[in-house]
């Protein structure tokens, strides 16, 4: 019988973030002050500690997870696949899908995924205060 779950190992949680930014076909906007109007940074570097505002500006495809932040992952993550037969089926498709079960976490995939890295940057920018 085929394999209906995958699940990795806590060891297998991913070691970089992917940036999509040098992939993209053309570069993006710059950010609009609010106040001028014109282009530049605003308020932004006044709310987000440079850890977060280097990744945000990075034209790196690969940044580098915390080993902190890939600890606090391990309580929810990774998350399983689970081969969905069914919709194979219904499509009539010999491609094999597959879909994350996220409720492993309670609050969902994207809500802790970024949460915890800003709090965790944050957390440094105040201990270097």
């Amino acid at each position: 019988m085929p394999t209906k779950k995958i699940l990795l190992d806590e060891d297998q949680i991913p070691k970089q973030w992917y940036n999509i930014v040098p992939d993209l076909p053309k570069p993006l906007p710059p950010f609009i002050d609010p106040a001028t109007k014109e282009p530049g940074a605003g308020i932004v570097p006044r709310i987000f500690p440079k850890a977060i505002l280097g990744q945000e500006m990075s034209s790196d495809r690969w940044i580098p997870i915390p080993e902190e932040v890939r600890e606090v992952y391990k309580l929810w993550r990774p998350t399983p696949l689970f081969r969905a037969f069914g919709l194979e089926k219904a499509l009539k498709t010999p491609a094999k899908i597959y879909y994350k079960y996220e409720g492993t976490s309670p609050a969902g995939s994207h809500k802790p995924n970024t949460a915890v890295p800003q709090a965790y940057y944050n957390m440094k920018r105040a201990q270097n205060a």
